[in-house]
């Protein structure tokens, strides 16, 4: 390579390295004690508050006004990671259950684009596994080498690893019927049973699949890395399946959104608030366990009301936040920043 590649490699080696040792001096070297983490109410609105108000302020006009475009999706991101980061911050356990949403939201758009890219590049060559694998997973593990944790700890990229791999395996496997009539139907009613077995009647199956994380108790994992990953990802085992099924039909819901409205619409949008109301109702208000018992079959009524009503109109559609818009183009990178500079101890205390 030319001296100019090499003097690239190296800015951004060093670059790494920079970041990593500011987050090792935060978490052992910081000049003062990290302190607890308390909530209140009052604060956690108003930063809300003058968050969304720039958000707003900062709109700006888009001309792709297809469903879900790129940019309205990383606005979608951009939200929820800042709610995810304020979350953790003040450990606001009285909005959990909307964060659990939003994590839901993200698993949905794992299944949605991954399954979009591979449904319309039909390439499945090792180059995009291994970009995806890379852009998951390098950080944590540089990460994890610096500070002696483990891969679990990290929880939200090893349960992306694997739904992206799922969504893989599911559409290489007899790629070539992925565009007949039946075929991809066929196959995710087969993965739609796999995923039942598994994780809905399991009888040890997950464990016996994903033994190999191990049962021993590690940081991030008191009850063992089996159960923790059991844990989060049956929260949301249906997230990337639903959001495939989304993206299998995505022709005719971009195709509803430019041509329904009058009476239809009117519809279509008490049908959705009603929907969104009852769960509102009757599960969202659910105490934190009890509510994660059913977040993963209804967890899909907010997430498709908040696609309804983000795309209503094309007058609607055609605005984008734009340090929404920025901040969900580094939701990887904050969340995983966050366990040791915005955060400290793995998350559990803030730098001070």
């Amino acid at each position: 390579g030319s001296i100019d590649c090499y003097y690239n490699l190296t800015s951004e080696l060093f670059r790494t390295g920079l970041i990593l040792l500011l987050t090792y001096i935060c978490e052992k070297q910081w000049l003062f004690a990290h302190s607890q983490k308390t909530y209140s109410r009052d604060l956690f609105m108003f930063i809300l508050i003058v968050f969304f108000a720039y958000a707003f302020y900062t709109i700006k006009p888009v001309h792709d006004l297809t469903l879900l475009s790129r940019e309205q999706t990383e606005e979608w991101k951009g939200w929820m990671q800042f709610i995810f980061l304020l979350y953790h911050y003040f450990h606001a356990e009285e909005v959990y259950n909307s964060v659990r949403v939003m994590i839901t939201c993200y698993v949905w758009m794992t299944g949605f684009g991954n399954f979009s890219f591979f449904y319309v590049k039909r390439d499945f060559g090792w180059l995009r596994v291994i970009q995806m694998l890379w852009r998951l997973n390098f950080s944590v593990l540089l990460l994890m080498w610096t500070h002696g944790n483990t891969w679990i700890l990290y929880y939200i990229c090893p349960m992306h690893t694997f739904y992206f791999l799922m969504v893989f395996v599911i559409m290489y496997i007899y790629s070539s019927i992925n565009h007949s009539k039946w075929g991809i139907r066929v196959k995710l009613i087969i993965a739609g049973i796999i995923i039942y077995i598994v994780w809905d009647i399991n009888h040890g199956i997950f464990d016996f699949i994903f033994g190999w994380l191990g049962t021993d108790s590690v940081v991030g994992a008191s009850n063992g890395s089996v159960w923790e990953y059991y844990f989060r990802t049956s929260l949301d085992h249906w997230s990337s399946y639903l959001g495939m099924i989304f993206a299998l039909n995505y022709p005719l819901a971009e195709q509803y959104f430019q041509r329904c409205q009058g009476g239809p619409l009117y519809v279509a949008s008490f049908l959705f608030a009603v929907l969104f109301i009852m769960w509102f109702r009757y599960i969202y208000i659910l105490e934190k366990l009890i509510y994660n018992l059913y977040h993963a079959y209804f967890a899909i009524i907010p997430l498709t009301s908040y696609i309804f009503f983000r795309n209503i109109t094309p007058f609607i559609r055609s605005g984008v936040s734009m340090s929404l818009h920025d901040l969900g183009k580094t939701t990887l990178e904050t969340y995983l920043l966050q366990h040791h500079i915005w955060l400290t101890s793995n998350a559990k205390t803030l730098l001070t």
